[in-house]
């Protein structure tokens, strides 16, 4: 099997009428932006797959000194190469990994090993709760949780299975059988406590009129987006909330924390788990024409780094794949609203671990003075000519200009034509997005107007 061309992924809300092109290898990877070219890439993969070829698979395992390895490599080196990753599927993450001919560096195998682990997590947190959601006693509910495990393990090839350790099917299946005993226990000890914290939640949260959960998966139609984040948050993340909730109170948290942190998860939810979002780091300009990047600032990435290599990310009851999209700097660098600190908290907390920081850190709410704290804006030295946009959007309403009509350029209705909410607290000055539309591969230029 051919793995060494890369799946790109971008969204739009654009539909053009032109016949799908193939998809070229240099349209698939965001070059300018990597240490590596698209090129270089794809003969690496391929040089790296050929040498495993000639080896024997079931011999190949993940080397236990790469950990010595990762704490010596710079933590920026590594994230640069896991975003270069970004887009490759995990037979193409083994391949880096796992490659026996030393054609890409230690450095890339790491990356390549934390983002196959990053998406594996994300698989088996469907695998949770869709054991959870199926009912019926904890033990229906942990015999269709093993069942579902050991499918999964099953569907591993040589190389994914030269990816986890021998403990891995066992200490998923008891970290799974520790949180629901937990569960079980803390709803047949104290059930007014745990009803009582979901009040505290509603409250604080919906105001004491709870909704129904919205779901973001068909698009963002008009109705939706005039919709509050909070209304998108699903029955679990609700519940999760509320135990949040009621460890604050314990523990004198402000409840503003809990209440951001909300804010984020919803607004991934709403946007069908962060798939209708592209990321502000693919094709964004000024109006002068510099292309604009987003970074986090020192002190989020540090805890950022923390976050993603400590151990509370594998057991924490936070969705895994919110994890992922809020701390990739392109999506969440300006969407956020939330303290990271405080998720990284909440993530060893509720994964059972004794928090790196302390709770009296979030006793009293701080807020963000100003952007610079938010996030890090930085423009290119060089200078684009900038054409003339398919689409200009102002106020959240998007229209087709002349040349995009020229161009068979039309909007779909359900799918997103506003200002996305990362690019809505940069629209100070106009701002030009490239975006591609995935069945034609052709790019559409956007043009983001002031918002009055």
């Amino acid at each position: 099997m051919d793995i060494t061309q890369a799946n790109g992924y971008s969204n739009t809300g654009a539909v053009l009428k032109n016949s799908p092109r193939p998809l070229s290898v240099s349209s698939q990877f965001k070059a300018s932006d990597t240490n590596a070219s698209v090129s270089s890439l794809a003969l690496k993969l391929s040089k790296a797959q050929s040498a495993i070829e000639q080896v024997d698979q079931t011999a190949l395992s993940w080397p236990q000194s790469k950990a010595a390895t990762h704490t010596q490599l710079s933590r920026k080196e590594v994230d640069l190469a896991k975003w270069e990753f970004e887009h490759l599927s995990k037979a193409q993450l083994e391949t880096i990994a796992l490659d026996p001919s030393n054609t890409f560096s230690d450095l890339e195998k790491v990356a390549a090993f934390e983002r196959w682990h990053v998406r594996d997590q994300a698989e088996l947190s469907v695998l949770k709760k869709e054991s959870l959601t199926s009912g019926g006693s904890a033990n229906n509910i942990m015999h269709s949780f093993e069942a579902a495990l050991t499918s999964h393990i099953e569907s591993f090839s040589a190389l994914s299975k030269a990816m986890v350790s021998q403990e891995y099917g066992p200490q998923t299946t008891l970290q799974f059988e520790s949180a629901l005993k937990e569960q079980g226990l803390a709803h047949s000890a104290t059930p007014k406590h745990a009803t009582h914290y979901y009040a505290v939640m509603v409250d604080d949260i919906f105001g004491d009129n709870e909704p129904e959960v919205q779901s973001g998966v068909n698009g963002m139609s008009h109705s939706n987006v005039l919709k509050s984040p909070y209304e998108f948050l699903t029955r679990e993340d609700r519940t999760l909330l509320s135990e949040m909730y009621q460890y604050a109170e314990q523990n004198n948290v402000d409840f503003k924390y809990i209440k951001r942190l909300a804010s984020d998860l919803g607004d991934y939810r709403k946007h069908n788990d962060g798939k209708l979002l592209g990321n502000a780091n693919e094709g964004t300009f000024d109006s002068a024409g510099h292309k604009v990047t987003f970074s986090f600032t020192d002190k989020d990435q540090a805890t950022i780094d923390e976050l993603l290599a400590g151990e509370g990310l594998f057991a924490t009851k936070i969705d895994k794949g919110f994890i992922s999209f809020i701390t990739e700097p392109g999506q969440g660098a300006l969407s956020h609203v939330g303290s990271y600190q405080f998720l990284q908290h909440m993530a060893e907390v509720t994964a059972g671990l004794e928090p790196s920081t302390s709770a009296d850190e979030f006793s009293i709410f701080k807020g963000f003075a100003s952007a610079d704290e938010r996030y890090v804006r930085t423009l290119s030295e060089e200078v684009y000519p900038m054409p003339e946009p398919d689409v200009v959007c102002k106020n959240g309403h998007c229209e087709v200009t002349e040349k995009g009509r020229e161009n068979d350029v039309t909007l779909a209705s359900e799918s997103g034509n506003y200002v996305s909410p990362d690019l809505a607290s940069e629209l100070s000055e106009p701002l030009y997005q490239k975006r591609l539309n995935t069945q034609t591969q052709e790019d559409i230029w956007y043009k983001w107007l002031e918002q009055r």
